[in-house]
C-alpha cells in the first residue's frame, strides 16, 4: 500500500505529539523535519528515528516529500504554506489556516490552481464524540436544529504559560485562537454561517504574569480578551458565542444544539474524547402528562428533567486520547483513494471569514455578511478508526 511521505516543518511542542501519532498511522511515514532552529529539527528527529532534519528550504526542495505539515507559530503560517504549494507539496496546517480571511482565500485558489491538497486543523471534529454528534442531526435524533450556544471561557494563559505573551497580540485572542475549534464544530454540524454581530472588549490594558520562568512580567494587551458573538447559519440556526480571557471560571456549556425535537449536547470540541447526550422532548411529554398546572409547571424546571438526557453509544472504532493528526491521516487517505478530504481548505476558509467577522463587527459596529460558503462533510464511515493500528 502506498504511504504519504509527509516533511514537517516547526519542531516545537505541538510537533511531538503529531509525530507519536503519526507513526502509528500506515498511511504515512514522516521523512523529514525542519525548523529555523536547526538544533530543535535535530532533537525531534533523534527522539523519533527520522533520517532528515534540515531547513525549510531543504524541505521544501526534496524531491521526496509528498505533504507538508506546518506546525509553525501562526503568522508564518501563509508564508509557509504559500511556500509549499509553489514547490507541489501538498499542505496540512495547524489552525488558523491564515492570519486574515484575503490571506486563507488566497492560499486555497493557489492551492486549486495547482491542483493541490490545502488542509488545515482543527481536527477534533474528526474524532468519536464530535463525528456521533453528526450522526445525531443527520439522523434527526432532536429534530430540525433551531438555535446554539457555544462558549470558552478562562482566566487568561499568564497563569500557567511561560511565554504568553502571544495571546494579548494580534491573531492571539481567544477567538481567532481558541474560537477555531467551537466555530468549526458548529460549521459541520450546522452548516454555513451566513452573518455575524459581536460585541468585543479589551478588558485590562495589561496582564501580570504569573507562571514561571517569568513570573511578574508585564504584558501589554493588544487585542479583545472577551467576545460575545451572535451567527445567523444559511440554515436559520441562530447561535450565540463567548470566548473570553477574562473569567475566573464558568459553568456555561462548551456546545449545546437546540432542535424541534429535543437537546444535543457536545463534548469539548477543544478536546478528542468525551459523552454525547441527547435530550428527547417526548420525554418531558409523557413526564407531565395529566398532571395539573402547577405541578406540571414544577415537573418542567425540576432539576430531575436533567435525568432525561441519554449517551449515544459512540459507533467509531477510535481512541479518545489526544489524537492530533487525524487531520493529516485524513488527507493521505484521500490522496491514495482519489477522494476529497475532510478537513479541506474550504472549511477552514470559510471558519477564518467568520472569526475574522466578529472583530470587524466589533470594532465597526455592524452586523458582518459572509461571502464565503461551505458545502459540509462526509461523515466518517462508522466502525473505522483513521489511526488503525491504535485499535
Amino acid at each position: 500500500m502506498k504511504k504519504m511521505r509527509l516533511g514537517l516543518v516547526g519542531c516545537g511542542v505541538i510537533s511531538r505529539i503529531y509525530m507519536g501519532n503519526l507513526a502509528k498511522s500506515r498511511w504515512v511515514e514522516v521523512i523529514a523535519v525542519a525548523d529555523l532552529f536547526i538544533e530543535k529539527a535535530r532533537g525531534l528527529a533523534d527522539r523519533f528515528g527520522v533520517a532528515k532534519a534540515c531547513t525549510v528550504e531543504e524541505l521544501l526542495a526534496d524531491p521526496d516529500v509528498d505533504m507538508v505539515v506546518n506546525l509553525t507559530v501562526p503568522k508564518a503560517h501563509f508564508d509557509i504554506n504559500m511556500q509549499a504549494l509553489a514547490a507541489g507539496k501538498h499542505v496540512y496546517c495547524e489552525k488558523p489556516l491564515a492570519m486574515s480571511f484575503a490571506d486563507a482565500q488566497k492560499s486555497l485558489e493557489f492551492a486549486q490552481s495547482k491542483g493541490l491538497m490545502l488542509g488545515c486543523a482543527p481536527d477534533t471534529i474528526l474524532s468519536s464524540p464530535l463525528q456521533t454528534c453528526l450522526k445525531v442531526i443527520e439522523e434527526g435524533w432532536i429534530g430540525k436544529p433551531l438555535a446554539a450556544t457555544t462558549n470558552f471561557l478562562c482566566s487568561g494563559h499568564e497563569l500557567w504559560h511561560p511565554t504568553p505573551d502571544f495571546f494579548y497580540k494580534p491573531g492571539g485572542c481567544p477567538m481567532m485562537d481558541i474560537g477555531p475549534y467551537y466555530v468549526t464544530a458548529m460549521v459541520m454540524l450546522l452548516g454555513a454561517v451566513s452573518k455575524v454581530s459581536c460585541f468585543a472588549k479589551k478588558s485590562f490594558p495589561q496582564r501580570v504574569v504569573r507562571s514561571q520562568p517569568n513570573a511578574g512580567q508585564i504584558v501589554d494587551v493588544e487585542t479583545y480578551t472577551h467576545y460575545s458573538g451572535i451567527m445567523e447559519f444559511r440554515s436559520g440556526v441562530i447561535a450565540n458565542i463567548n470566548t473570553s480571557y477574562d473569567i475566573w471560571i464558568s459553568s456555561l456549556p462548551f456546545l449545546e444544539i437546540y432542535g424541534s425535537a429535543g437537546v444535543l449536547i457536545v463534548p469539548d470540541p477543544n478536546f478528542f474524547q468525551g459523552e454525547v447526550k441527547v435530550f428527547r422532548g417526548e420525554s418531558m411529554v409523557d413526564a407531565i402528562k395529566g398532571l395539573p398546572m402547577e405541578d406540571a409547571l414544577e415537573k418542567i424546571h425540576s432539576p430531575e428533567m436533567f435525568d432525561y438526557f441519554r449517551v449515544i453509544p459512540q459507533p467509531y472504532n477510535m481512541d479518545q486520547g489526544n489524537l492530533r493528526g487525524l487531520g493529516v491521516v485524513d488527507m493521505a487517505k484521500s490522496l491514495v483513494e482519489g477522494r476529497k478530504h475532510r478537513m479541506a481548505a474550504e472549511l477552514a476558509c470559510h471558519v477564518t471569514e467568520v472569526l475574522s467577522a466578529f472583530g470587524i463587527s466589533a470594532s465597526q459596529e455592524r452586523v458582518v455578511h459572509m461571502t464565503s460558503t461551505y458545502d459540509g462533510m462526509t461523515r466518517l464511515p462508522e466502525g473505522e478508526g483513521i489511526f488503525e493500528r491504535l485499535d
